[in-house]
């Protein structure tokens, strides 16, 4: 019971940190630089801050790509739960990764935005 706690612990404060936003901007900054984003430099940063979420959601795969691999070495250290790990940890990682992809869009999206701005 322990073990599942501190693990759902360590999701849910690996989740919170992937999702907070980069040091360039702030949650209010953010949105109101997406909403007023005109000039290539705007559309280069949010691209930036795209790339680096994307980058954050696919370390965070990994590492629950890791802990699954943990899971399935060591299946008697964790008793019953065990398919509950395994489906919790195979649907983060799924998340987690079509998060980056959508990320990389994103800042695909941008790029181009930035190419076509004056």
């Amino acid at each position: 019971m322990r073990i599942l706690r501190l693990l759902t612990i360590a999701g849910a404060l690996g989740l919170l940190a992937a999702c907070a936003p980069a040091k360039e901007f702030r949650p209010h900054k953010w949105a109101r630089a997406v909403q007023t984003a005109e000039t290539r430099e705007a559309h280069e940063a949010l691209a930036n801050h795209y790339e680096d979420v994307a980058k954050q959601m696919q370390d965070n795969a990994e590492e629950e790509r890791e802990m699954l691999q943990q899971y399935q070495a060591n299946p008697h250290k964790y008793g019953k739960q065990i398919l509950d790990l395994k489906a919790r940890a195979e649907a983060m990682i799924r998340d987690f990764e079509l998060a980056a992809n959508e990320s990389r869009q994103m800042a695909d999206y941008h790029r181009k935005l930035a190419r076509e701005a004056k």
